[in-house]
């Protein structure tokens, strides 16, 4: 795989300007699709995916997720990921910029994006998708003959995704009752924390943006997940070195500029405590 000084961003925007695509493809062995699975890249948009059939890999973030037979899987904005390999798999990618997703939705999705781990479907639940999905693509092919064609779009993308987040939550919740407002402060900080780990590194400085002690944003985000506020921080931070260490060819002191730290060996320090191994001794393992 080629390195780069940076790690491609496919923009939706770019190629569509209505921030909606909706793809169906049939591949019976990895070939001419190759040069473009194995690209690692990120997306400025979310990706629904449903296989309807088949045995397909691809790489999330250095994780190899498998996907066998019928099953849909997410792919959120900003994590790199690329596939590796696809037997007779017929499958459908809708792409789709933040705005076509429903905000009541979209807390579903958010909560899992830390899982990789694609959801198998049942042969009923399967056909239901497919049927949704048919109809999806022919308002999409055909929406210029349509006379309100972006609300009819709207409403079949959100029954789509109605659909697609319940077999997601009934798959992911958790069995135990959680307080509602737990989990409200913990899906908070988990999306400040996307966008802001490169200037905010201290549980406290999370908790001041959102109004709240930071033992009770610690107790929060504890009690949904299993693990402190300093722990997803590390790992978001990590996450990105990681992406970086591997995909360019940006020194660890460029790396550890970019993610906000000045002294770059307190980086490495916090890298090879965390990880068992230097930032070097990671880029040359996984380049093997």
């Amino acid at each position: 795989m080629m390195k780069k000084s940076f790690i491609p961003i496919h923009s939706l925007q770019e190629r569509n300007s209505r921030g909606l695509e909706v793809k169906r493809i049939s591949i019976n062995t990895l070939a001419a699709e190759e040069l473009v699975l194995q690209t690692a890249h990120r997306d400025d948009y979310y990706i629904f995916a449903f296989q309807e059939q088949g045995y397909s890999k691809m790489i999330i973030d250095f994780k190899e997720v498998i996907i066998k037979d019928s099953a849909i899987l997410c792919v959120f904005p900003g994590q790199v990921h690329y596939g590796t390999m696809a037997v007779n798999t017929i499958a459908w990618f809708i792409a789709m910029d933040v705005v076509w997703i429903n905000e009541i939705l979209r807390p579903i999705f958010d909560q899992s994006n830390a899982t990789y781990k694609p959801v198998t479907l049942k042969a009923d639940e399967a056909k239901l998708l497919t049927k949704h999905l048919l109809l999806l693509e022919e308002a999409y092919n055909n929406s210029k003959n349509l006379l309100f064609n972006t609300l009819t779009l709207h409403a079949i993308t959100d029954a789509y995704l109605s659909i697609f987040a319940s077999f997601y939550y009934s798959e992911r919740q958790d069995p135990l009752h959680q307080e509602l407002r737990t989990v409200a402060i913990t899906r908070q900080f988990k999306k400040l924390l996307l966008t802001d780990f490169r200037k905010k590194k201290s549980p406290s400085a999370y908790a001041a943006a959102l109004n709240i002690s930071p033992s009770y944003l610690n107790e929060a985000v504890k009690q949904t997940t299993g693990s402190p506020v300093s722990y997803w921080i590390h790992q978001e931070i990590l996450l990105e070195a990681k992406r970086m260490l591997f995909y360019t060819d940006h020194t660890v002191k460029q790396i550890a500029h970019t993610l906000g730290y000045d002294d770059h060996t307190y980086f490495i320090r916090l890298f090879s405590k965390t990880e068992m191994i230097s930032p070097l001794q990671f880029r040359r393992k996984h380049r093997k």
